[in-house]
């Protein structure tokens, strides 16, 4: 066994001089090409002196169709000016230092040059968040300990067991074509079996052909703005808003104005002198990240707004499955009768946060040009995964998972709200919000916040300042603590660390 996996070590350490080129009607001899080309590879010091072992004079010749005479002599060349080093009963290998007759002038005399910055576009500089996607590097569910990131969900409650079972029926239904390139419009199943969804429980309307298949919110998102919106042009956020939607309205070249929230939803009143938007973000059913839901008389007035100023609505129905207070709220799509509302929604955050699978629901005079640009931003998202999530839906256990986890929640929520105002009601107020997966917790003493998160900074816990949230809006200083994806004694083991820290 071991002698085997010696082999395997060594024959992964020989050389594999795959860009020789050898040109037999050229003047210069065979052998001093060979002899040229491996010392230029030799001098890209890619190669590891101490384990990098040429081939065999026998199999070089073999694999270049040349005799092994004219690879010796090649060999003989290298050896004799210090390029290559033999060693008894092991080969040939690069020598531990290049002779310094290699290096040219200017290489041997050179001083180190600063390595210049690098030319940014002007649309990664639009790109406000500088995480640059290290925000779930550590502290997510299933690592040790609690860190209290809003939005997770419980990933180890997800009934992996019946994916993979659904997953290999697929496979073994469909075969080598789930396997070939997709539509750019997303399964038919699986848009057969959204919309569906969508019309039922969300109270939405629409035909499984307005249905496109997308890798998130975040790229649905792209792709309404590069629809939509000319370089310069105007889109309004909430604000405090989601941060993505900051983020790729602002890649994809639009003026982004932040617009302010009440207690009704988004402020549609504006100055005369201010350019219309060319699309909306807003989150009518749970606003995040504030927690509101839109009022009846706002939704009306927004779709109004819309159709008049020939801009665009896009609804992000987030976390909308898991509302704990009152009835199910309709969604703003199914009051449009004008076709003014592009909806989105992600399956990642109820199912998994890496399936990276949603949709857009887009009005029926936008869903060719989107295919198109959906088509040019990455083709499709993986047809296995598509086709194991329409099963997923159309057998029932998408409703089923949503149910449990719906109870589930709710209870760790009450958990939350109770271990919380036991252990840190003294220096918080906490909303209390009718749906969704965090809590706003405002702080009583405002200039505590410094004290505050450098404390829990320093236990490994990563509430977000309500204030990453916001652009312009001046909101008086909070946290906002997610608690979805933690046990009972991973809620109170994380807030007696941060009550205790804070003594």
């Amino acid at each position: 066994m071991d002698k085997s996996l010696n082999q395997k070590r060594r024959r992964r350490a020989i050389i594999a001089f795959e860009m020789i080129r050898l040109d037999r009607t050229a003047a210069e001899p065979i052998h001093h090409q060979l002899y040229r080309q491996i010392r230029d590879e030799l001098a890209s010091g890619s190669f590891n002196h101490n384990s990098s072992r040429l081939p065999s004079t026998r199999a070089l010749a073999a694999e270049l169709g040349i005799a092994r005479l004219t690879v010796k002599l090649a060999f003989e060349k290298l050896h004799a000016e210090g390029y290559l080093r033999a060693r008894s009963g092991s080969g040939t290998f690069v020598a531990d230092s290049l002779p310094e007759t290699f290096l040219s002038p200017d290489k041997a005399t050179a001083k180190p040059q600063k390595e210049r910055p690098a030319r940014l576009s002007e649309r990664v500089k639009n790109i406000p968040d500088k995480r640059v996607g290290k925000q779930f590097d550590v502290g997510i569910a299933g690592s040790p300990g609690v860190s209290f990131v809003p939005a997770l969900a419980a990933i180890d409650e997800f009934p992996i067991e019946v994916w993979e079972r659904l997953r290999a029926q697929v496979l073994a239904s469909k075969g080598a074509h789930l396997l070939q390139y997709a539509s750019s419009h997303g399964d038919a199943d699986l848009r057969k079996a959204i919309a569906a969804y969508l019309c039922d429980f969300r109270g939405a309307r629409c035909h499984p052909d307005q249905i496109i298949i997308t890798a998130g919110t975040q790229q649905a998102l792209m792709i309404s703005a590069l629809t939509l919106v000319n370089r310069g042009e105007v889109a309004w956020i909430e604000d405090p808003g989601f941060h993505q939607a900051r983020r790729a309205f602002g890649f994809a070249g639009a003026t982004v104005v932040p617009r302010p929230i009440d207690r009704e939803g988004i402020v549609i009143a504006r100055s005369s002198q201010q350019a219309s938007p060319k699309i909306v973000f807003v989150t009518p059913s749970h606003q995040f990240p504030l927690g509101m839901t839109m009022s009846l008389a706002r939704r009306t007035a927004l779709i109004e707004f819309a159709r008049t100023r020939d801009a665009f609505l896009f609804e992000d129905d987030h976390s909308s499955e898991f509302r704990f207070t009152g009835p199910p709220l309709p969604c703003l799509q199914g009051l449009d009768n004008s076709g003014r509302v592009i909806y989105a929604g992600t399956l990642s955050k109820i199912l998994y946060p890496s399936l990276r699978l949603g949709y857009l629901l887009a009005p029926k005079q936008l869903v060719d040009s989107m295919i198109k640009v959906r088509a040019v931003m990455d083709q499709h998202s993986s047809a296995i995964d598509q086709a194991t999530l329409a099963r997923f839906v159309s057998e029932g256990f998408f409703l089923s998972h949503v149910k449990r986890m719906r109870k589930l929640y709710a209870d760790r929520r009450e958990f939350f709200i109770q271990q919380f105002n036991l252990l840190l009601g003294d220096r918080f107020v906490l909303q209390v919000p009718e749906a969704g997966l965090h809590f706003v917790a405002w702080l009583r003493k405002p200039a505590e916040l410094p004290l505050i998160t450098r404390a829990a900074v320093e236990i490994g816990i990563r509430p977000t300042p309500l204030s990453f949230f916001c652009m312009k809006a001046e909101l008086k200083p909070a946290l906002t603590f997610g608690f979805a994806a933690w046990s009972h004694a991973q809620i109170r083991e994380g807030l007696l660390k941060l009550a205790a820290k804070l003594k």
